[in-house]
Order: C-alpha cells, then structure tokens, then sequence
C-alpha cells in the first residue's frame, strides 16, 4: 500500500505524519488504564471509568480504536 500527502502547510504534514504514532500511544494508555484497574487497583472504579472516557472522546471523534485493534 502507498500513501502519497501533499501539503504546503507543515502543520498539516506533521498531523498526517504522526497519526499513525498517536494512534498506537493512545491505545497502549487505554491499555494501562485498564489493566489498572482489571489487575491492580478493582476495588477503584475510576481506572475503568477513564479508559472508558478515552474510549467514548475517541468515538466522538469518529475513531473506533477498539475494531481497529483487534
């Protein structure tokens, strides 16, 4: 597969060029809420409710995070 992105704004180029890096970054911080809360803290219900609340931003978003990587 090849991608090619043009752009005069450099901005713009780099939000298209670390999309990918950010994408996985905030899956393996949903993952350490959750293993958090799943492994280390369950009597803590907040570690649940914020991976939960990174889940439902990213949605709003229109990003399913949660197809995408399994």
């Amino acid at each position: 597969m090849k991608y090619i992105i043009e752009s005069e704004d450099e901005t713009e180029f780099r939000l298209c060029f670390n999309g990918p890096k950010l994408y996985s970054a905030l899956w393996e911080f949903r993952q350490f809420l959750r293993s958090k809360w799943k492994y280390n803290d369950t009597e803590n219900k907040a570690w649940l409710e914020a991976a939960n609340e990174l889940i439902n931003i990213l949605t709003d978003y229109g990003i399913d995070i949660e197809e995408d990587y399994n």
